[in-house]
């Protein structure tokens, strides 16, 4: 139990709600468990103390006292892999270890925080827009733009916008049932914050796509946490980006799902209006017909397909 605890909780995924809590905070620092007890641990992850109990003796300990002693034993003996940054005198096969071992827990830790009641009330939002505006700057950009790209050669209208007027004019002109979407690794963009502002009294929502407990976050209707908030001036990007890169991965792929008649009829015309940029000659797809649903997206469930247009 004491070599494979760590393992164990990184890799079980039929975890509740209140385990997938204590899962992270717990491999995010295990040593900073070690010295506190119950009460503290339950109240840093947001959970109740029979929840703390409970994950315990899921994991093969009476209780929380016993957890800590296997804890510690695995502190003591450096048996933690954590994610290192590469550093000056590094062989190749260590900045590919660094590299590939932080891409693995940061997608790992996602995963475990990922709340899908969210993500279901994200992706009706978006597959039900009529106009979806992306706003973003520095390095979250090139996210919103791919993600931009993606939704418009799905055939739904999408803009990108990264400066501060052309953000402000475009949520201005937003009506109901539009939606922007703030893309950011640090939650702390000032043009983003001020430019969500002019939403009020459009009817749009707003989802942020950007670490909790930010102001960006707080400031939208609808909030995918991607994590730790990065620093203006860090120099490790990495997971706040490979972070941002999945969530809107998993709403893209939701859309596609929820959307797919509308997708289906429009394939032929974006399949052709792609085709203007590469010297291809291809012989046309069988159109697929989807079963249609006008329930809303429920988590655990598959996810039912719109039958109107835009």
């Amino acid at each position: 139990m004491a070599e494979n605890l760590l393992d164990r909780i990184a890799k079980e995924t039929d975890l509740t709600k209140s385990e997938r809590k204590l899962a992270a905070v717990i491999l995010k620092d295990p040593a900073s468990v070690i010295n506190e007890n119950i009460a503290q641990l339950a109240k840093r992850a947001a959970v109740s103390e029979p929840s703390v109990c409970r994950f315990c003796k899921r994991f093969g300990a009476d209780g929380f006292p016993a957890f800590k002693l296997v804890l510690s034993a695995l502190v003591s003996k450096e048996q933690i892999r954590k994610s290192e940054s590469v550093k000056q005198g590094d062989t190749v096969e260590d900045v590919v270890s660094k590299v590939m071992g932080t891409a693995k827990n940061t997608v790992n830790t996602l995963e475990r925080s990922i709340d899908e009641s969210v993500v279901a009330r994200a992706i009706d939002v978006v597959s039900q827009s009529r106009r979806i505006v992306v706003i973003s700057q520095g390095l979250s950009s090139f996210v919103a733009s791919d993600f931009c790209a993606r939704m418009l050669s799905l055939g739904f209208p999408c803009e990108s916008y990264t400066d501060r007027q052309s953000m402000s004019l475009a949520i201005a002109s937003m009506h109901s049932g539009d939606v922007v979407i703030a893309v950011s690794a640090s939650g702390m963009n000032k043009d983003l914050i001020e430019s969500l502002d002019f939403i009020r009294n459009t009817g749009g929502v707003s989802l942020a796509i950007a670490p909790e407990n930010t102001p960006l976050f707080a400031l939208c209707t609808l909030g995918l946490s991607s994590g730790d908030p990065i620093k203006y001036n860090s120099d490790e990007p990495l997971g706040a980006r490979l972070n941002l890169m999945v969530l809107m991965e998993i709403i893209l792929g939701g859309v596609m799902l929820r959307r797919g008649i509308a997708i289906s009829d429009l394939k032929e015309r974006m399949k052709k209006a792609r085709a203007c940029a590469y010297y291809v000659n291809e012989e046309p797809e069988a159109e697929t017909e989807e079963e249609s649903d006008d329930g809303s997206v429920k988590p655990g469930s598959p996810i039912t397909t719109l039958d109107w247009h835009f």
